[in-house]
């Protein structure tokens, strides 16, 4: 009797962890958000732009991920699926520096990442996103991230 008590509840707790790893796995946020803005790359790029800096902020690099993949595109076997496509990183040292106070490790967080592509498929179509803000655990972390993740989602709200 002993010995199917502890077979039930063994077999009870291997159930338990696989729905909890099932149901995490399903909850878990996507690590960037997008929206589709009508027009072209350049338009919106440039509208993009001047949303950050018309918020007192630089962008600091610029990344030609269509550039970079036409490049490779004989070591890959592809080209670019993209009109345009590329990435600009920027901070704000405000927000940034509440983030690290808050804790060390969220430097991770730094720089921040906001992308927009058009692809070739959907011409007249860019998409624009950002990479979320992920750094340490806890709520003083999680309180600073939160307020970088409103400047993001501000700042793409803002264009188109």
């Amino acid at each position: 009797m002993l010995k199917s008590v502890r077979i039930t509840l063994a077999a009870m707790a291997t159930i338990a962890l696989t729905l909890a790893a099932f149901s995490t796995a399903a909850i878990a946020e996507p690590s960037y958000r997008t929206k589709t803005v009508d027009g072209d790359f350049e338009t919106v790029s440039f509208d993009l732009t001047n949303v950050i800096v018309n918020r007192g902020l630089k962008v600091d690099s610029e990344g030609f991920v269509s550039k970079m993949l036409d490049r490779t595109k004989d070591a890959t076997g592809n080209g670019s699926p993209y009109v345009d496509g590329r990435y600009y990183t920027f901070c704000s040292a405000k927000l940034s520096q509440a983030t690290m106070d808050a804790n060390p490790d969220n430097l991770a967080a730094c720089p921040y990442v906001i992308f927009a592509y058009e692809l070739k498929s959907s011409p007249g179509k860019t998409v624009i996103g950002y990479r979320r803000p992920l750094g340490a655990p806890g709520d003083a972390s999680q309180k600073a991230l939160d307020k970088i993740e409103q400047l993001l989602k501000g700042i793409i709200d803002e264009v188109g």
